[in-house]
């Protein structure tokens, strides 16, 4: 399953930190360039753009 996240704040940071770690296959967006970068580094895919 694919799962997209825009916004990495309170919730949609524990969500797709969930996610994954459970195997999924998530792509995360924010404002922070830094914030997608941990969640890269975690197994996540980047997107450009919403």
């Amino acid at each position: 399953m694919k799962i997209g996240f825009i916004g990495l704040g309170n919730v949609g940071g524990k969500l797709a930190g969930s996610l994954i770690r459970n195997g999924h296959e998530v792509t995360v967006r924010d404002l922070d360039d830094a914030l997608v970068a941990e969640y890269v580094a975690r197994g996540a895919s980047s997107a450009a753009s919403p």
